[in-house]
C-alpha cells in the first residue's frame, strides 16, 4: 500500500493534466460522475452530483476532444444541444493541435431523435451532428435525420460497439470523449473499446435509487483499470483509470 497523496499540489493545469497521455495517443475516453454511494445521478439527471471542480474537468475534457459521443437517451434527458465553443475555448483548442470545432455523435438505435432539437439545428455546417445508428433502423426516420445530420451505420441489425472507434476515426476524429450514459459506457467498456475513465467522485450521498455508471446486462468477470492519476478538490475526487 502506498499513500497517493503525500502533500497538496495548488494550481492544477487541468488542461495539461488531462492532456497528457492523451492528445498525443487519443482513444476514446469516457466522463462520468458518481456520488459516493456510487450513484450515476440525482433525480435523473448527472447534474444533480456536480460540483465546480466537476464543471471545470468536463470542460477542459470537451477542450481536448475531437468529437462527443452520446446514447440518445442521455443526450435527450440531459438537453444537449450543439457545442458552441467561445473564443478562448478555441484557442485552447489551437494550442493542444485540435480543431476549433467539437461535433456530437448521437448514438442511437431507434433514431427516436427529433429533427428540430437543438442538437441538431445549432450544430453548424463545419460541425453537423453524427447520428451512430445500423443498417436496418426504419428508413423514414432515418431519411428526416439525415436532412440535419450525417447518419452513419455501425453494424446491419444493431450498433456493434467496436465499429464506433474506426467510423469515427475514418472521418478524423481519434480523441473520442463519450460521455454516457450508462448503458453506452457498459456496452463500450464490455468489448474492450474503452482506453480511459475519467471518474469524478462527489461528496454526496445520493441514497437509495439511482442506478450505476453502467448498466445493462451482466458482465461475469470485472475488468481491471489502473489508476494513473487523482485530484481532488473540496472533498470531490477526480480518478483518471486506464484499461489494462
Amino acid at each position: 500500500m502506498r499513500a497517493l497523496l503525500p502533500g497538496p499540489v495548488d494550481d492544477v493545469d487541468v488542461h495539461a493534466y488531462y492532456a497528457a497521455g492523451w492528445t498525443d495517443r487519443g482513444g476514446v475516453r469516457v466522463n462520468f460522475v458518481a456520488s459516493i454511494d456510487g450513484a450515476a445521478h440525482a433525480n435523473g439527471v448527472s447534474r444533480g452530483l456536480q460540483t465546480e471542480g466537476d464543471n471545470q474537468v468536463f470542460a477542459a475534457l470537451r477542450d481536448l476532444a475531437d468529437v462527443v459521443l452520446v446514447g440518445s437517451g442521455t443526450a435527450t434527458a440531459e438537453g444537449y444541444g450543439a457545442v458552441t465553443v467561445s473564443a478562448r475555448r478555441r484557442e485552447i483548442r489551437r494550442a493542444h493541435g485540435l480543431r476549433e470545432v467539437l461535433p456530437i455523435a448521437v448514438l442511437s438505435r431507434s433514431l427516436d431523435l427529433d429533427p428540430d432539437a437543438p442538437l441538431f439545428t445549432e450544430a453548424g455546417p463545419d460541425s453537423r451532428t453524427i447520428v451512430l445508428t445500423h443498417a436496418a433502423a426504419d428508413p423514414e426516420k432515418r431519411r428526416l435525420l439525415k436532412q440535419v445530420a450525417d447518419v452513419v451505420d455501425c453494424g446491419d441489425e444493431s450498433i456493434e460497439p467496436t465499429l464506433v472507434r474506426p467510423v469515427l476515426e475514418e472521418r478524423g476524429l481519434t480523441r473520442i470523449l463519450a460521455e454516457g450514459g450508462p448503458t453506452v459506457y457498459a456496452d463500450l467498456a464490455e468489448h474492450g473499446v474503452v482506453d480511459e475513465l475519467c471518474l469524478t467522485i462527489s461528496p454526496l450521498l445520493a441514497g437509495p435509487g439511482p442506478g450505476r455508471i453502467t448498466a445493462g446486462r451482466e458482465w461475469g468477470a470485472p475488468r481491471h483499470l489502473a489508476l494513473v492519476g487523482l485530484l481532488e478538490e473540496d472533498g470531490a475526487l477526480f480518478c483518471r483509470y486506464r484499461s489494462s
